[in-house]
């Protein structure tokens, strides 16, 4: 035995889907499914029965997604076992387990799966006008499950032995994924990645997260079953701590004190400079006093010179 508490809606989609209003009736014949049971409703017509939910709700017309649904599973090796009245029983005993009382549903046995199983629609606005008391609704589902099946004996469902399997693999996946984590949409890319899906709880009166659950396509395990670490509040503390610590990183090396360097520019020849010199060095070459300059010497050759010049005669008219 195995129960899945189901996201609510509208009476029209729910009601509709247990009594497959909208599936194609030529696969979902009236074989496929029938009612086994109800609580405070007069009427089997899918129509009559949509009117008599929201008679009630009534009461409460702000109260959005009215119609709570449950699913409730179990091994095929009960199944000889599992006629219309026991189920109609089992559902019985855990509604009340479970709490919720005083108010509408109705119990649809689905007849085309191998694994008997049935959905409980209930009314979130009890027959006082007030809203129904859902406060932790999936720990005390676990523990009325339990209880029934040890009370019947039923078969523990391999389903959950495939939960506790694969609960280290979704631990490590997620572990590896938070690390260095700063929001959701950060978290949830990264375990896109290994092939885990997040999805939310959502408050049914504003709307708000308030829960998650890791899904591999197969199994879908809720954080809080995976580990206490990944409960959606804790996991949203953690982003924020993340974002919080790297915003402080960034403010401390934007204060740090500016520190100038300053650097002496080297000036870099130009070509047209290069040639210049270059010319200037090699005319400068010609005047170069060679190692054999003999002052003395060159003074006795510039008076030698002098003599050997002969004076101009003047030639008169």
């Amino acid at each position: 035995m195995f129960a899945r508490i189901l996201k609510s809606g509208t009476f029209h989609d729910v009601v509709g889907y247990v009594t497959r209003q909208f599936h194609d009736p030529k696969e979902y014949t009236p074989d496929t499914w029938r009612i086994i049971g109800s609580d405070n409703i007069i009427t089997f017509d899918y129509a009559k029965m949509v009117q008599s939910f929201e008679a009630i709700h009534g009461c409460m017309p702000d109260k959005e997604n009215p119609a709570g649904h449950i699913s409730i599973s179990f091994d095929k090796t009960d199944a000889p076992r599992l006629t219309d009245e026991f189920m109609a029983q089992l559902a019985k005993e855990y509604m009340d387990g479970i709490g919720i009382k005083d108010t509408q549903y109705l119990i649809v046995r689905h007849l085309e799966t191998e694994h008997p199983h049935f959905h409980i629609v209930y009314n979130r606005v009890n027959l006082h006008g007030k809203a129904v008391d859902e406060r932790n609704n999936y720990k005390r589902s676990d523990k009325v499950v339990k209880t029934i099946k040890d009370k019947y004996g039923l078969t523990y469902s391999p389903l959950k032995d495939k939960y506790e399997q694969k609960k280290p693999e979704f631990k490590t996946k997620i572990s590896a994924a938070m690390y260095g984590c700063k929001s959701w949409e950060e978290f949830s890319h990264r375990l896109a990645c290994a092939g885990i899906e997040v999805k939310f709880h959502d408050d049914r009166d504003t709307g708000k997260h308030i829960g998650v659950k890791f899904s591999d396509g197969d199994i879908t395990i809720n954080g809080s079953k995976i580990d206490r670490a990944f409960t959606y509040r804790r996991l949203n503390n953690f982003f924020e701590a993340n974002r919080k610590q790297g915003q402080q990183q960034t403010s401390a090396l934007t204060n740090q004190p500016e520190v100038t360097v300053e650097y002496a520019p080297v000036k870099q020849p130009s070509l047209i400079e290069d040639v210049v010199q270059s010319t200037a060095e090699a005319i400068g070459g010609l005047f170069n006093v060679g190692p054999g300059y003999d002052p003395a010497e060159e003074e006795f050759i510039r008076n030698m010179k002098k003599k050997k010049k002969k004076p101009t005669r003047k030639i008169r008219f």
